[in-house]
């Protein structure tokens, strides 16, 4: 929710980010530790690169799943400025694996940061170089160890010992962290070398899970190891911190099925490293297993092993049967609506499988496997059953994993054929693929992921729908769970529209306080049989990313939170008008006045879209209905209160009705981050011709 007017020219907006906000924005870029163990509580030190301040009044913390929870500490007043300890405290039965968390503070709610939950005990880096065999920081077996490669050139040198005949698995999340920060602009490229006691190199590993290394060693003798964690190419940055497993237990590098239904099974098979002869249960999944993603442990001789990907699904559930890799040889669907196990079992493999599907009717095929923690990098061709090529896929949105719609021209069956990009293959090239048809649906997400709101102020979400396989009506969205004395506008998208405009609004005498809310869209679709039925869906969630180069990019995340808050910038952004009446061809002016609080003076920029650098994230305002730059005024200079916009629907602009959209003053924390305060709902109608038009 944070952007410059598009009205503005980029070296105008250049020029304008240099003006700050005078309320600091809380941005996580490191924790230290970054990784916490089951059943235990810790003490974590969340940093951010934000001016001092950044996390000043730290009240509460929301984290992504069940047994996790945190206060902040009280700052002592030897402790940097630009960051917050909690205490973190997690159930003996959270799920192990990475988990989103957020700090709503006194002047917004923090940006996404990560922690691992481990089931080991936690060491953290010492400060200190050790990255000589002489300064090298002693560790030991059984260990989980948080550190950051903090800054270019460094190396972390770490000693421990091992028996001969020992077995240890090194694991590191590292990478990994990047893929949910605000900050893209650097990532870490991690390394792992092992070496003996003469400096001598025994294995290394870079690239495994995506940019994260795992090595796997057997010692042959007893004595003093070295274990180097560096930048393959020697970068280093506080964003870049790691968390990093030594551990001589069971250790499960893929499962197979990937997909179970409800009541399982619960048995698997499993490749990976000190793992008995047979299969493995699993452990933490109740049963019934509720649908969707787990992170759970197995059991290998007795002894839980790490936690591994496990997707629960309602749906009619087959195993591949090989041979397979000839269209010839291709298993049957018995039906199209199901979820199909498989596995590159080795490299060229090739699976098969045949579909009878129906002339017009629009089918769509998905693969989960890179997501889910497989090494496959899916394709997809759709054959005709001669061999003709009719349909091919690759990467799906923010993910290697393949997603092929397609509508038959004729019945008949069609071979489905998946492979390994690269052709490669092996226990770790797992898959699940589902099929289906596709049926009217939508799908919605919600930009931005946090609201800040201070009392009798507001502040504007941009939802976004996506209609599919025909779907054309309206839809009515919705916020659950907002924190006492805030609420927001009643919003239904028009059939007409994709976009649509949320304003949370705080009253003048609400109280600061934080809550996680869920954002629903809820729409009448008509089903394959012609029958109208009630659909609900979760709007996901965006979180903001800042680009190389000063680009914005979203990316969909789990927590969403709204709090209200005790510091900002913009008292109230004021409209003359909560309704707007235009017929095609006439325009109306909305006349706006910021409201600034005592210790804000800087520039503000005047917006009723979401946008950066011409790209548009979302814009609320009616088809046909356009803004109108001469005589408009939407850059307000230091200490300026009063704007301007300008609305004029065009002569063809198609009738709606109360279409709500909210004036936007934007507040510059940097060149991509602004902060976002809204006016009150402002209620859009285009009439038919020869109504007249008019601002009540």
């Amino acid at each position: 929710m944070r952007h410059v007017s598009r009205w503005l020219s980029p070296a105008f907006v250049l020029a304008a980010g240099t003006v700050f906000a005078q309320t600091p924005n809380p941005e996580i870029i490191h924790t230290l530790p970054s990784a916490v163990q089951r059943g235990q509580s810790s003490e974590i030190t969340v940093v951010s690169n934000s001016p001092a301040r950044a996390f000043a009044g730290a009240s509460h913390v929301f984290f992504e799943g069940e047994g996790l929870s945190a206060e902040p500490i009280p700052r002592g007043e030897k402790d940097p400025a630009d960051r917050v300890k909690l205490k973190v405290t997690v159930a003996p039965n959270a799920a192990l694996g990475m988990h989103e968390f957020r700090i709503a503070t006194a002047h917004g709610v923090s940006s996404l940061g990560e922690l691992v939950v481990v089931d080991q005990p936690v060491v953290v880096e010492k400060p200190e170089d050790h990255g000589t065999p002489e300064k090298a920081q002693q560790i030991a077996i059984g260990q989980v160890i948080s550190g950051t490669v903090n800054a270019k050139e460094q190396v972390d040198l770490y000693k421990f010992s091992a028996q001969a005949g020992q077995e240890v698995t090194f694991a590191m999340t590292s990478h990994r962290f990047y893929f949910k920060r605000h900050n893209q602009i650097e990532n870490i490229d991690p390394i792992l070398v092992l070496s003996d006691a003469s400096g001598r190199e025994l294995a290394s590993n870079d690239d495994y899970y995506f940019g994260d290394p795992l090595l796997h060693y057997k010692f042959e003798q007893a004595g003093d190891y070295y274990l180097t964690v560096r930048d393959v190419d020697y970068n280093g940055s506080p964003y870049f911190g790691y968390t990093l497993i030594l551990t001589d237990r069971p250790y499960v590098n893929s499962i197979f099925p990937m997909a179970i239904g409800p009541d399982g099974p619960r048995t698997f098979t499993a490749s990976g490293f000190m793992l008995q002869n047979g299969p493995l249960e699993v452990r933490d999944l109740p049963a019934p297993a509720s649908l969707g993603t787990h992170s759970v442990p197995l059991t290998s001789g007795g002894v839980a092993t790490n936690a591994v990907t496990l997707e629960v699904t309602p749906w009619p559930i087959q195993t591949e049967v090989e041979p397979n890799n000839e269209r010839t040889q291709a298993n049957v669907a018995p039906t199209l609506r199901m979820v199909f196990n498989g596995r590159m079992d080795q490299p060229n493999d090739v699976d098969n499988y045949a579909f009878a599907l129906k002339a017009g009717r629009a089918v769509r095929f998905e693969v989960k496997a890179r997501r889910n923690g497989s090494s496959l990098d899916s394709n997809l061709r759709l054959l005709t059953e001669k061999g003709d090529l009719v349909a091919s896929a690759d990467d799906a949105p923010r993910t290697k994993d393949s997603l092929l719609i397609y509508t038959p021209p004729t019945d008949g069956v069609y071979i489905l054929q998946i492979r390994d990009l690269l052709y490669r293959g092996g226990p770790t090239f797992g898959y699940i693929l589902s099929g289906s048809y596709e049926e009217p649906d939508f799908e919605i997400a919600c930009d931005d992921d946090k609201a800040s709101v201070g009392p009798g102020c507001a502040a504007p979400w941009f939802v976004r729908a996506t209609r599919r396989a025909g779907f054309t009506g309206p839809i009515e969205v919705r916020v659950e769970g907002l924190p006492a004395g805030v609420s927001v506008n009643p919003l239904t998208i028009p059939a007409s529209m994709t976009d649509g405009c949320l304003v949370l609004q705080a009253t003048p005498d609400a109280k600061p306080g934080a809550s996680a809310v869920k954002v629903i869209a809820k729409a009448s679709v008509n089903g394959m049989d012609g029958k109208p039925h009630d659909v609900e869906r979760r709007v996901q969630p965006m979180q903001e990313l800042y680009m190389g180069g000063g680009g914005r990019a979203v990316s969909p995340v789990e927590t969403h939170v709204v709090e209200v808050v005790s510091e900002y910038d913009i008292a109230a952004v004021k409209v003359n008008t909560s309704s707007i009446s235009l017929k095609p061809g006439e325009q109306t002016a909305v006349e706006v006045e910021v409201v600034r609080r005592p210790n804000y003076k800087g520039r503000v920029t005047l917006d009723l879209t979401l946008q950066h650098l011409g790209q548009i994230f979302g814009n609320p305002v009616p088809p046909g209905v356009k803004f109108v730059e001469a005589g408009s005024k939407t850059s307000l200079a230091p200490e300026e209160s009063k704007g301007k916009i300008i609305l004029k629907a065009d002569a063809d602009a198609k009738p709606v009705e109360n279409v709500p959209i909210a004036v936007v003053a934007y507040v510059s924390i940097d060149f991509v981050v602004k902060r976002a305060y809204a006016s009150t709902p402002i209620g859009i109608t285009v009439t038919s011709v020869g109504e007249s038009a008019s601002a009540k």
